[in-house]
């Protein structure tokens, strides 16, 4: 039998999963060609070799006991016997024999082995980067850095495998967008608090232990045991001292401030001057033009909001019942968007829609017309309409109704109509959109560019794009959460046109095909069609 094999950390012989990510920013004049890959696969509890074209550089008839699919440059990493070898591209040659009893993935190009009980990484070539000498090693955040145990405790390597740290840390997070957080993966030693900064590779004693938010190159921090929230820049320095009650999300050189929970809030200067005097019921973000506040509450109604610049002049009049953060997702309009809020006025009592105004420009952009809006890039947006037809989605194991969400452009035109899915996810590349047909792992999920125009459609429940490769990957995701089990299935370029790609016959045999629809193989793919359950005789 032969099963493929990649991440999460697996031994010889059992179950396994295989890992690709990597994503860039795609050209917009011309489709690169794909780079040489070897790209193993397995289907049918067969694998087989293919290369970047589609064809088949080792068909499914070898001797190997398994394949560990994971696309390299030009070889790969086969099991014969107790071991995993390093075979060359066409599978003539061993180019380095018996690596290792046990092999994972971690982050693009290196892999976890084993070696007398101790984990060690290596890159695609067999190559030692780090020697066996850790009890655990694997990936933090989005393929930004990789961890290294020893015991209970936790030292930091770059994504190439270079040591930053000895494991000397107690604890870390290891599970977070830490763009975030300004770059900052935060962790403890003797009970001081520690950080290591992604962008400028720093590490250094920190003189707080959460980041509360991060924008404009600043950072809002708080310690345990320390009342309130203060200010630090982007090397970590704390600049306004911790003790403020509340601190907003910094923006446009300016911080929001309240010294009370039931007090009125302004702006303070990144030195901790006041800007503008405490006097709102709410206070957002600052743009480059303004910032958006709401008016305290009065007998009569809860408070406009509007836009002030610098000197509290109204930029825009207060007539909006809500202001708020410009992100969209599956829980409603949430997440902090640089140069954005969100507007809303109600429509009755049980009735609000909402729009998007811009702080950079000091204008709105889209008018509160909208049931959700949410900002992907300056000049796209999430939206859900009152028509907007309603789908059920699992929410915390529990089933919800959601309205469906389209794409349009600042002008409102719709580019992806609200029909068929309940989220869009700008990818880190800022070029592509994955669009979700539900709320789990396992839902299937399209790719699209930013002008709407579908690349992958929603077969697969994980799609990756590669552009360093200019390639696309298409993976099957089987499962949730730390039990999910995903499985490369298809391959493209950057233009969404197909090179190979998996079918499902209805019995459940597979069948790989180019990019023409012609079987690569198996020819035959009924003939791996599952046998029937046998039928109990009547008593």
């Amino acid at each position: 039998m032969k099963l493929l094999s990649s991440a999460p950390r697996v031994a010889l012989f059992s179950a396994l999963t295989a890992v690709l990510a990597g994503c860039g920013q795609a050209s917009a004049v011309k489709t690169p060609a794909i780079a040489q890959m070897t790209i193993p696969l397995c289907v049918n509890e067969q694998c087989a070799v293919l290369d970047q074209t589609g064809a088949l550089r080792v068909g499914p008839d070898n001797d190997y006991a398994q394949i560990y699919t994971q696309p390299f440059t030009n070889a790969f990493i086969f099991a014969r016997g107790d071991y995993w070898n390093l075979a060359s591209g066409d599978g003539k040659q061993v180019l380095r024999a018996d690596l290792t009893d046990e092999v994972f993935t971690l982050t693009p190009g290196l892999f976890g082995f084993v070696r007398d009980g101790k984990v060690g990484v290596m890159d695609e070539q067999g190559k030692e980067v780090q020697p066996a000498i850790y009890d655990n090693v694997f990936v933090g955040g989005n393929d930004q850095f990789i961890v290294a145990e020893v015991g209970e405790l936790r030292g930091f390597l770059t994504p190439t495998g270079e040591k930053i740290s000895e494991p000397v840390f107690d604890s870390m997070y290891v599970r977070d967008d830490f763009a975030k957080r300004g770059n900052w993966v935060l962790a403890e030693r003797d009970g001081q608090s520690w950080g290591y900064n992604l962008q400028t590779k720093v590490l250094r004693k920190l003189d707080f232990d959460t980041i509360v938010s991060a924008a404009d190159g600043q950072l809002v921090v708080s310690r345990e045991g320390t009342a309130g929230q203060g200010l630090a820049n982007a090397a970590g320095d704390v600049v306004i001292a911790l003790g403020k009650d509340w601190l907003g999300t910094p923006g446009g050189g300016l911080v929001a401030f309240r010294d009370g929970y039931d007090q009125p809030c302004g702006y303070l200067d990144y030195q901790g001057k006041v800007v503008i005097a405490a006097q709102y019921q709410s206070c957002e973000s600052f743009g480059k033009a303004g910032g958006m506040v709401q008016l305290p509450r009065t007998e009569q109604d809860r408070g406009k909001a509007g836009m002030i610049d610098r000197s509290g002049k109204w930029l825009i009049e207060p007539e909006y019942d809500s202001v708020g953060d410009a992100g969209l997702g599956l829980m409603g309009m949430s997440g902090h968007r640089d140069g954005f809020n969100h507007i809303g006025k109600l429509q009755n009592a049980f009735l609000a829609t909402y729009g998007v105004v811009d702080l950079d420009q000091g204008k709105v952009v889209l008018a509160p017309t909208y049931q959700q809006v949410g900002v992907l890039t300056a000049k796209r947006f999430a939206f859900t309409e009152l028509k907007s037809p309603r789908k059920t989605v699992s929410m915390m194991g529990m089933p919800t109704e959601t309205a469906t969400v389209g794409l349009m452009d600042e002008q409102g035109k719709v580019l992806i109509k609200p029909e068929q899915f309940i989220g869009l996810t700008l990818l880190p590349d800022g070029e592509h959109l994955l669009a979700s047909e539900g709320s789990t792992s396992d839902a299937p999920r399209a790719l699209y560019n930013l002008d709407g125009k579908l690349l992958v459609p929603a077969k697969w429940q994980d799609v990756q794009v590669d552009t360093a490769r200019g390639a696309i990957f298409g993976y099957r995701v089987e499962g949730n959460g730390d039990d999910a089990v995903r499985t490369l299935r298809a391959l493209y370029r950057l233009d969404g046109s197909v090179v190979f790609d998996t079918n499902t016959l209805p019995c459940g045999a597979e069948q790989v095909v180019d990019g023409k629809g012609q079987v690569l193989w198996p020819k035959d793919a009924q003939a791996h069609c599952p046998a029937p359950e046998p039928v109990a005789a009547a008593s």
